[in-house]
């Protein structure tokens, strides 16, 4: 009877833990959202464009679009898409086509983003919404530091 108390305490201590880990990470499970949807509809409802990882592998070929890394500055410089840049050097023109991402379909930092951009006039604004994750787990080039 002991080691079952002692097992479920255990148990519970840890699902404690676990919980709160993920609400403090910013890449924590959505409590609210089921799994496997992502951010594309909210991607949507925001006016922008969610785009896969098949068309952003196309955009980077062909050097058609500006890709904007949401991701924190530390992150940026361990690994980005080729050619990406931060907000910080975002281009002047605003009918320029910009491809926002961030680390994976979970991550709301480039959703965030192509809402102020969009309020600050920019038209052209599609999110990657699988993410850096999603092009790294594929294979693709990354730039680095």
């Amino acid at each position: 009877m002991e080691t079952a108390r002692r097992i479920l305490t255990l148990l519970a201590v840890a699902v404690l833990l676990g919980a709160s880990a993920n609400a403090v990470s910013p890449r924590g499970l959505s409590w609210s959202r089921p799994l496997g949807r992502g951010i594309a509809d909210q991607v949507v409802k925001a006016g922008l464009v969610p785009v896969d990882l098949k068309t952003v592998q196309d955009l980077v070929r062909n050097k058609s679009a500006r890709l904007i890394d949401a991701r924190t500055p530390e992150e940026f410089t361990v690994g980005r898409l080729p050619g990406a840049i931060l907000p910080s050097a975002l281009p002047l023109e605003k009918d320029q086509p910009l491809v926002l991402y961030c680390g994976n379909e979970f991550c709301e930092q480039s959703l965030r983003l192509g809402e102020q951009l969009k309020m600050l006039g920019y038209r052209d604004i599609a999110v990657f919404v699988d993410g850096y994750e999603a092009w790294w787990n594929a294979g693709g080039p990354v730039d680095q530091d």
